[in-house]
């Protein structure tokens, strides 16, 4: 469903449409979610990427990750998890997940597994606890955006 990788795109310019460079991410510096220590080839002569290269960059992911295939809200969600906290762990979210034939039921699902993989990062990294009201904002805007309003569509 590329159809909704743009909308996917506006939401994730909202959590990772900035610059960044915390001495506790192990990322890095990072500039629109696109840390310098995980992917420098996208940091073409030390220089970060621009919005440009990042949505090329992300529609690569979008492909790569299956999200094509997948039924809104899944997409949306599982695309965000493989941008933060990254593919591997967005596999499991969706292999774990997928028991559910209702993408609705899916989504909770997921989210529910992402949220609870953040509580876990937290315990073994305590000085990740200050992102974690972060990543859980960013769960639930696209929980919320993507399955509570589609319910509130369907009581109309």
């Amino acid at each position: 469903m590329r159809d909704n990788f743009p909308s996917a795109m506006t939401n994730l310019n909202e959590w990772e449409g900035f610059k960044s460079l915390d001495p506790d991410d192990p990322g890095g510096e990072t500039v629109y979610g696109i840390s310098r220590h995980y992917h420098p080839e996208m940091w073409i002569d030390g220089k970060p990427p621009t919005w440009a290269q990042a949505e090329a960059f992300y529609l690569a992911l979008w492909i790569a990750n299956g999200c094509d295939d997948l039924a809104p809200p899944v997409d949306w969600i599982h695309f965000d998890s493989c941008v933060n906290p990254g593919p591997g762990a967005a596999k499991g979210f969706r292999m774990w997940s997928a028991e559910h034939k209702d993408p609705t039921r899916q989504s909770v699902e997921y989210a529910v597994l992402r949220l609870r993989y953040y509580l876990k990062v937290v315990r073994q990294r305590p000085v990740s606890l200050k992102y974690l009201a972060g990543w859980m904002d960013r769960t639930l805007d696209f929980l919320e955006r993507g399955v509570i309003t589609t319910w509130d569509m369907e009581a109309l």
